[in-house]
């Protein structure tokens, strides 16, 4: 007989998470979902974000299932045809990093263990990371933070980028393209000095000034999704 709480417990866990973790992006595969059901999961937690974490690695945490090599092998190609995504390693539950398809290259490092703590999609205090960039930000340069909140001290300047799971605040002119909320979170926020973005992207939100709209304030301003869209106000505290 089927424990109820268990069960109603899987029916809650979600098929697929995307998470930001110290050795990087992961995907969490729900270990009894099966195969299609994962694939239209991933298609419908990425639907929302596009190409913008193109370039960069994942890793699989599959828990304690197994992936055979065909499997593995589609899903690769999914996230990397799709999405941009290359699989680094695949995560078991018993740490255990098994390579399973040679030609997908998968890292060998050792996995985190369960008691590192992840940022995922709902940030609090207690588990928000934050990076400090003590630099100017110039044109071509990429920046992605993927484990909470960017502060930078100095400029990104037209032709950067940069990308946070959480919050991205500029202590200067941000003139190039800033993503907050990277993986979903559509209560980030993006604070500068100076805003004059290329583009502003806040969870599946995008904005970009208008025509001829350049200025210079004294005010710091504060972008947040407000409805259906990217709202700018001036900074006045969170």
């Amino acid at each position: 007989m089927i424990d109820g709480g268990t069960e109603v417990k899987n029916m809650l866990r979600p098929v697929v998470e995307l998470k930001g973790y110290r050795d990087g992006l992961r995907l969490i595969i729900d270990p009894e979902a099966s195969m299609d059901r994962i694939q239209l999961a991933i298609v419908d937690r990425m639907a929302n974000l596009g190409n913008s974490l193109a370039g960069m690695g994942l890793n699989i945490d599959i828990g304690d299932r197994s992936l055979s090599d065909e499997e593995l092998t589609h899903l690769s190609n999914l996230l990397h045809k799709n999405y941009g995504l290359d699989i680094k390693r695949v995560i078991r539950e018993s740490d255990d990093q098994t390579p399973i398809a040679e030609d997908l290259r998968i890292i060998g490092a050792p996995a985190l263990h369960q008691e590192e703590h992840a940022i995922d999609n709902q940030f609090s205090p207690e588990h928000e990371e934050t990076l400090f960039l003590r630099n100017t930000l110039r044109s071509g340069q990429v920046e992605r933070f993927l484990e909470g909140n960017i502060v930078i001290l100095g400029d990104v300047n037209p032709g950067a980028e940069v990308t946070a799971a959480g919050d991205i605040i500029v202590l200067g002119a941000l003139r190039g393209v800033a993503h907050a909320g990277a993986l979903g979170n559509t209560s980030s926020v993006i604070i500068a000095l100076n805003l004059l973005p290329t583009q502003l992207r806040i969870g599946r939100f995008i904005t970009r000034p208008p025509a001829g709209g350049k200025r210079k304030r004294r005010q710091a301003e504060v972008a947040r999704v407000n409805g259906e869209s990217i709202t700018v106000e001036e900074f006045n505290g969170l």
